[in-house]
């Protein structure tokens, strides 16, 4: 199972989301997992030493981080994406690929059995969602709302907006950024998390036949 997640508009939780996505499907897998970062924002999210390009690093004893972002005041290195997606099929684990706010390359796409929106109800992210996804772009499975206190909109208003499934809604709690600020999310993930991606894991869980190789 290839996941990929993604948002229109940052800030939006996808890091973390995807952080703890692939942790519980680690943990629910014999073989461990796999998480993808193409932001540069998941070791230090994870609270780990940033990982070397390209080369598998553990994060916990189920998962492995694997990072093909940029990196600050480096020249950034090329990466043929078709053999990086190749390797990922190559994998007998769940893999969850963290695209963050950026462009979905194709060979990503390509290999991805669920690909799913990350948003807060925003305004401003929910407009920046529509008007991607009415040209094309976005395209995706359904949505994990994080559901925040007080907002006007709800995750039946960006369902109804988007015309798209919610498939998971996360409570914002204050437990998630203590557990990032501390350094632990790797060791414990937050019972919002958990809780609010229990039954999306359950789903994602069950055996999928892979794509081919490109």
């Amino acid at each position: 199972m290839i996941v990929v997640c993604r948002s229109p508009k940052g800030g939006s939780g996808t890091t973390i989301t995807s952080a703890a996505l692939a942790m519980m499907l680690a943990a629910q897998h014999r073989g461990g997992g796999y998480i993808v970062d193409l932001t540069g924002e998941l070791a230090p999210a994870l609270g780990i030493p940033d990982p070397p390009d390209t080369q598998p690093v553990d994060v916990n004893a189920s998962l492995k981080l694997l990072s093909f972002a940029p990196r600050e005041l480096r020249t950034p290195v090329e990466h043929n994406w078709k053999e990086v997606a190749n390797q990922l099929l190559s994998y007998d684990a769940p893999v969850v690929i963290d695209v963050g706010t950026g462009e979905l390359n194709e060979s990503f796409e390509r290999i991805a059995n669920r690909t799913f929106l990350v948003l807060r109800p925003c305004y401003l992210a929910l407009r920046k969602a529509s008007n991607k996804m009415s040209h094309g772009y976005l395209r995706n499975d359904g949505i994990i709302v994080l559901e925040e206190s007080g907002r006007a909109l709800t995750p039946t208003d960006i369902s109804t907006v988007l015309k798209t499934p919610i498939v998971s809604t996360i409570k914002v709690d204050p437990s998630v950024s203590r557990a990032v600020d501390a350094g632990l999310l790797s060791s414990r993930i937050p019972a919002a998390l958990n809780e609010g991606l229990r039954a999306l894991v359950e789903v994602l869980s069950i055996p999928v036949p892979k794509k081919p190789f490109l």
